[in-house]
Parts: C-alpha cells; sequence; structure tokens
C-alpha cells in the first residue's frame, strides 16, 4: 500500500499535468476567456464552502497582498493558458509552465530581496536556454511565438504570486489564502462570462457544451482548488523539496497525454523540455524554503 505522500505526488501529477489538455477540450465549445472565467469562478465557488471561516480572519493589511495572488496566481494564467492552447500543442504549453521556478527566483532577486546561489543563477539561464530551443520556427512555427508568449507570461505571473505569498502572507493559512485571492477574481469572472460573452447562447446550441463545462468545472475544482489542498498536505506530510519536486513531473504527464490525444512531439521538444528542467533542478537543488515548493501550488 503505498504511502500517502506518494498518493498525493501522484494526484498532483496527474491533476496539474491533465490541466493543459482540459483547456484544449474545453475550447472545442467555449473561447479561452469563458475557458478562463468558468475555472476562476469553479474554483472560487468550491474554495469558498471548504473554508468559509476563513473570511472572517482577513485583515486590512492583507487586502493588497490577497488582490495580487488572485490577480496574478488566478486571475491572468487562468486567461493566457488557454490563449496559447488556441495555437499550441496542450503538452508543449505545459513544458512552458514548468518555468515557473525560475522565474519565481528572477523575481524574487529582482524584486523580493531574494539571496540566490550561483548555481541557482546557471540553473534560470539554462532554462531559459530550453525555452529558446522550444521557441525555434522549425519546432512551432513562426506564428506561434507570440503564443509561446502567452504561456511564458502566465507562468511569470504564477512566480509574482508565489513571491508575494512568502513574503505577505505567511502567516496566512494556505486554504485562507486560496479562498480569500479568488473573491477578489471570481464574482467579477461571473459577472464577465454571463454579461459580456456569449456563453448562454452556446450552452443552449452547442452539443458538446455540457459536456465541456463539466470538464472546465473539473478544472476549477479538482485541478485547482483541491489540487492546492492537497499540495499543501504533501509540504506537511513529507517536505516542501519533495513537494516541489512534482514541477518535473507535470511537464510529461503534460506531453504523454498530448501524444495520448495525437499531438506530435519532437526531438527538440525532448530536448527543450529536458533542458527546461534540468534548469529547474539546479534551481531548487539547494533551495529548501517553502518559496521554491511554493512555485507548485499555483498551477
Amino acid at each position: 500500500m503505498p504511502s500517502r505522500k506518494w498518493i498525493l505526488f501522484v494526484f498532483l501529477a496527474l491533476a496539474w499535468g491533465s490541466s493543459f489538455l482540459i483547456m484544449k477540450r474545453g475550447l472545442r465549445s467555449f473561447d479561452y476567456m469563458q475557458i478562463g472565467a468558468l475555472r476562476i469562478a469553479f474554483a472560487w465557488l468550491l474554495a469558498s464552502v471548504i473554508a468559509l471561516r476563513q473570511f472572517k480572519h482577513i485583515k486590512r493589511k492583507d487586502i493588497r497582498p490577497l488582490l495580487l495572488v488572485g490577480l496574478f496566481g488566478n486571475g491572468l494564467p487562468y486567461f493566457l493558458f488557454p490563449l496559447a492552447i488556441t495555437r499550441l500543442d496542450s503538452g508543449l504549453v505545459g513544458v512552458f509552465n514548468s518555468m515557473v521556478p525560475l522565474f519565481t527566483l528572477l523575481i524574487g532577486v529582482a524584486f523580493f530581496a531574494l539571496t540566490v546561489a550561483r548555481k541557482q543563477i546557471i540553473g534560470v539561464f539554462v532554462g531559459l536556454v530550453g525555452a529558446v530551443i522550444l521557441l525555434r520556427p522549425d519546432v512551432g512555427g513562426d506564428q506561434n511565438i507570440w503564443y509561446a508568449g502567452y504561456a511564458i507570461f502566465a507562468s511569470l505571473c504564477y512566480a509574482i504570486s508565489v513571491n508575494v505569498i512568502a513574503r505577505d502572507l505567511k502567516h496566512m493559512k494556505n486554504i485562507a489564502i486560496t479562498s480569500l485571492s479568488l473573491l477578489f477574481v471570481g464574482p467579477p469572472s461571473l459577472v464577465f462570462l454571463f454579461g459580456f460573452t456569449d456563453f448562454t447562447t452556446v450552452m443552449h446550441t452547442d452539443a458538446l457544451a455540457w459536456t465541456n463545462l463539466g470538464l472546465i468545472a473539473v478544472l476549477g475544482m479538482v485541478n485547482s482548488a483541491l489540487a492546492i489542498i492537497a499540495f499543501n498536505a504533501l509540504i506537511k506530510d513529507a517536505s516542501p523539496l519533495f513537494a516541489s519536486s512534482v514541477t518535473y513531473v507535470i511537464p510529461v504527464v503534460a506531453i504523454v497525454w498530448g501524444v495520448a490525444d495525437g499531438e506530435r512531439i519532437g526531438p527538440l521538444h525532448i530536448l527543450g523540455m529536458a533542458v527546461i528542467l534540468f534548469g529547474v533542478y539546479l534551481v531548487n537543488r539547494k533551495k529548501r524554503q517553502k518559496r521554491s515548493a511554493m512555485a507548485a501550488s499555483q498551477l
């Protein structure tokens, strides 16, 4: 019987690694804006129910960092990743997502007074070389570079959120951070969805709409809200370093799902992924504090 920590680890790898294929399937009925709004709304609704009692603990000094976490940790990335998948394979987008620890280090050094070792700096540059390999025209095509940029920018947003949590919200429970930060983006997402998109029309006219809505509900509630709770439990059961190692598995799962869905993965894709993951390894090798582990918690 596998231990609890390995059950949690496998669950997180499958949940976060499959998120990109679910977004791809959702695009059969909805546009990327609707997918982003629905994912945020479902995550907010479940997190609010689970952490209902946390709302009374919010303090005025926490409002600004929670707003930033809501915007950069749950808001913008949930729109940017499905936008990238409109032109890129879901597996490739999953590889770009693995750059979160690299950007966490860069943002931490630039704006949060984080001190780093030389190997970690080398790791950032190695990871960026891997991204350049994946951006080559013969890998994705000239017209897709901008869409890869959306995925990379989404990973950068996650990194901003991680650093804000590490600096300004360490005193709060992680489930409280999740539920309260989603409060700032959940209700506006519902207003946008019903007031400014053709969501209701799609639900009445698209034969696959209800199926894809169910998939996005899973994406928001299981792959987002519940996965963050599981990640926090994994940190307590094992260690931040062990929990952060899920970063290496997510792109592999994403690529496997992509191949199973008919996406083509070539040698340069594998090389680029390997280089990025080696860079992530160098970044995480010495960094054993919670900030490196939390880099995966926003996925």
